[in-house]
């Protein structure tokens, strides 16, 4: 596809892929609902109105930032006026932005108190669970984020998507900006990091550091292949004051995207669902005194994976469907998240790429909150002190107690 003049220009997709996410965010929420999980509780937050799910009043919003892009899609078509494609975006900023109680103002508010705190340099500042999956999520729309910067570029420049992206001169910023929106979600999710470990010392969160720095070079080497493309495209060559050619840029890049999707479909399984973990036999578990025996060492240590036996869902397929999907969809999203292929001309497959991604964010929030969901419920009732343990783990603990509420959640 060529950016504009098709069903769905490059202008709108950023917004479009927004408002799925809201939609998905909702559907999340009223899934959890009916399947007897306490989100709010989980969340952290306090529900405006005890009658009212939360997930109505994000259904509602997105409803009505679904039809204004629906109506300018339509305008669009008719008229074939890139200018038009403004009009969504500022819509969507109007109705965050509406200053009066109408159109679930206090959850409006709460969207905004989150996204100040996300954005807070502050590193000794709490780090709620909300917070956490926002930041989270926002990494799923890392490269839209890019996306968005080009499209802005095209609405306020006229100009088309080949004028922005096959040229080696740096319009507008492009080799600095894009792959600056791209690494802001990560530096984000970096930043709670740290501020979790910071305020609870535990080692692992130092290691969830590590998978969000692993993929900053990815977009760096990504970058940096895209404008040795185009160099090669017109020229033949890469400059000559280059200290890596071409094909060295290209395999550095995989290796990091390699590195980045496997570390963070284990981290996904391991930590964030908790469904597997691997020991080896150099300890085991007194049942009787519920505590640790270590083992003389051994020069064969065998490890052996365990998975989680409280799973609250039903069905034990969904969990393996889930790993397939998230181990799958993460390979992808490594090679979607590197800036050099933010844009394709003739070619959908990028846009459903980043759809893709968008829906395994919704299967990792629903996982997610579901194994946070066990904790609180079965931490007090497990059958043997390895399943104790492996809960004790991921337990989120600090001065404050677990879970502490979020105080700017009383004033609204």
């Amino acid at each position: 596809m060529d950016g504009e003049g098709t069903i769905l220009p490059v202008t709108f997709r950023p917004i479009v892929l927004f408002s799925i996410g809201i939609l998905g965010w909702a559907l999340n929420l009223l899934i959890l609902t009916k399947c007897g999980i306490d989100a709010i509780s989980i969340l952290q937050i306090h529900q405006a109105d005890k009658h009212v799910p939360l997930y109505k009043s994000i259904f509602f919003l997105s409803g009505l930032l679904f039809i204004s892009i629906f109506i300018n899609l339509v305008l669009y078509w008719y008229h074939q006026s890139t200018s038009v494609a403004l009009f969504p975006y500022l819509f969507a900023l109007i109705l965050l932005f509406w200053p009066t109680k109408l159109l679930y103002r206090k959850e409006r508010l709460r969207f905004l108190r989150m996204l100040k705190r996300i954005f807070s340099v502050n590193l000794f500042a709490p780090v709620f669970f909300s917070d956490i999956i926002l930041a989270d999520m926002m990494t799923s729309f890392s490269n839209v984020f890019g996306d968005l910067f080009i499209a802005t570029c095209i609405i306020f420049t006229r100009h088309d998507v080949s004028y922005f992206i096959d040229s080696t001169h740096n319009l507008y910023y492009r080799d600095i900006m894009v792959p600056l929106l791209i690494s802001i979600p990560y530096l984000i999710r970096l930043r709670q990091c740290i501020a979790e470990y910071m305020e609870s010392k535990e080692k692992r969160h130092l290691f969830n550091a590590l998978k969000y720095v692993s993929s900053i070079p990815v977009v760096i080497f990504s970058a940096i292949h895209r404008k040795a493309s185009i160099y090669i495209t017109e020229t033949g060559t890469v400059p000559k004051n280059w200290l890596l050619k071409e094909d060295t840029i290209f395999r550095i890049w995989i290796l990091f995207v390699f590195i980045n999707s496997m570390y963070s479909f284990w981290w996904d399984i391991s930590m964030d669902w908790n469904l597997i973990n691997v020991t080896v036999n150099s300890q085991q578990i007194d049942e009787q005194h519920q505590q640790k025996i270590l083992l003389p060492p051994q020069k064969h240590s065998i490890p052996i994976i365990h998975f989680r036996r409280q799973l609250y869902f039903s069905q034990t397929g969904w969990y393996i469907v889930a790993i397939f999907f998230d181990f799958l969809l993460r390979i992808t999203w490594g090679f979607k998240l590197s800036s050099h292929i933010y844009i394709r001309k003739l070619d959908g497959s990028i846009f459903l790429m980043e759809l893709l991604e968008v829906i395994r964010r919704w299967i990792w929030v629903m996982f997610r909150v579901e194994n946070e969901w066990v904790k609180k419920v079965y931490s007090t009732s497990l059958p043997n002190a390895l399943d104790q343990l492996r809960m004790n783990r991921l337990d989120r603990k600090s001065s404050s107690g677990l879970l502490s509420p979020i105080a700017e959640e009383e004033s609204l």
